[in-house]
């Protein structure tokens, strides 16, 4: 059977920077879009990672992609906010840190704009436009949805006779442009309306972000899928390998009321009541603690299991490479800071939401992200149990079987 590779690309809106720096990491700053698909095979996303896919759909160099989330004009030509005309009650709401910010449909426009052509040209129809993969086939992609009228996650994939396909009437049909602005269209405290997709029978299709639907890592998608065609891709379980990058999740110690805890890097007992749960749950479809998704498919392609203690196999078929911002545990018994961390840097980083979309916030990620490449700033591992690690064994690794 055929060595079948599957690259993973996670949600958070502007912190998707940090998915095409590891990837320029990885492949040269030079490298290009194709350049990197063609190392895949199947390559699947959702939210902020679908506009990382975008730049490597459209072959753009990786640098041209990465400047699409740090210059300020084409980030929010994406992220425009809504005007109080539209929508006076979120914009009273906002100041209690309750409600949408932004334009749904100024987003599909911006979308439009910044995909051109190929932006108009239906998913199931991109086959042309994209290389050949590792295993010597077109390589497939497959962008997440949560369809708003029918309330089930729904698929946007590129091989239209997937033997897992399920999309339903709204997937057949859909652009480029409609897939990435479903699935970007995070509900609640982000996007003002639902995202509009395909017309059937008269309506047109509406849609939410695909981690509504427990996709934000979409790894899972990704991975069924393949399994699901193992039979016409000529592969099974013992030969897929993943490549699963995140865009950075806050992990905290939960706070347990003892002399010296330090409240920058602890984890208070949240409060219960009806506002502030609606903005945990509309923040929480976005976190994937610890990694779930990743676990599950580690165990679904028999890789090996590590017991306490012991470290990651190095053979592990699938990879995760995720900056957690997290404190790091000194001699089992003190948190601190990670190093180049301030508890000032640290406090801006972890209380920054998936939407930066002002300057000195996209600095910051970039900043996290410098240190992250660096190896000062741990990183999620797929396996249970084994902790966290710095990424540049995350790294040598995809190039040692690159090799």
């Amino acid at each position: 059977m055929a060595v079948f590779k599957i690259l993973s690309l996670d949600g958070g809106g502007s912190w998707a920077l940090i998915q095409i720096r590891a990837l320029m990491d990885l492949y040269g700053e030079n490298a290009t879009g194709h350049q990197v698909l063609s190392r895949f095979d199947l390559a699947c996303a959702n939210s902020g990672g679908t506009l990382t896919l975008a730049g490597l759909i459209l072959d753009w160099p990786l640098s041209k992609a990465l400047d699409v989330l740090r210059d300020p004009a084409q980030r929010k030509s994406i992220f425009v906010r809504s005007s109080f005309f539209k929508d006076p009650v979120s914009h009273i709401s906002n100041a209690f840190g309750f409600g949408s910010k932004y334009d749904t449909g100024a987003k599909y426009d911006g979308l439009r704009k910044l995909l051109g052509p190929t932006g108009d040209v239906a998913v199931t129809q991109l086959d042309p436009k994209l290389p050949q993969g590792s295993a010597g086939q077109t390589v497939r992609v497959l962008l997440c949805g949560f369809d708003y009228d029918r309330n089930r996650e729904v698929f946007f994939r590129s091989d239209a006779a997937s033997l897992s396909s399920s999309a339903g009437p709204a997937g057949p049909g859909a652009t480029l442009a409609q897939a990435i602005h479903a699935s970007t269209n995070a509900p609640i405290n982000y996007f003002d309306e639902p995202a509009l997709g395909p017309v059937a029978n008269g309506v047109p299709s509406r849609f939410w972000d695909g981690a509504v639907g427990g996709y934000n890592n979409p790894l899972m998608a990704g991975l069924v899928e393949t399994l699901a065609n193992a039979g016409r891709y000529n592969t099974d379980a013992a030969s897929i390998r993943v490549l699963t990058i995140g865009t950075g999740n806050v992990v905290l110690p939960l706070a347990q009321g003892m002399p010296g805890e330090n409240g920058v890097y602890m984890s208070p007992r949240p409060r219960s009541n009806l506002k502030d749960d609606v903005i945990k749950l509309a923040s929480s479809i976005l976190d994937d603690p610890p990694d779930a998704a990743t676990f599950h498919a580690h165990v679904m392609l028999g890789c090996p299991m590590p017991t306490a203690g012991t470290a990651l196999p190095i053979n592990d078929r699938v990879l995760r490479l995720n900056p957690l911002i997290q404190p790091v545990l000194i001699n089992g018994t003190t948190w601190d800071f990670p190093p180049g961390l301030s508890s000032d840097a640290f406090k801006a980083i972890r209380d920054l939401e998936m939407d930066a979309v002002e300057q000195a916030d996209v600095d910051r990620i970039d900043a996290f992200c410098t240190l992250w490449l660096n190896g000062a700033v741990p990183t999620s591992r797929s396996a249970p149990m084994a902790g966290p690690c710095s990424p540049r064994s995350g790294m040598r690794a995809i190039r040692a079987r690159r090799r």
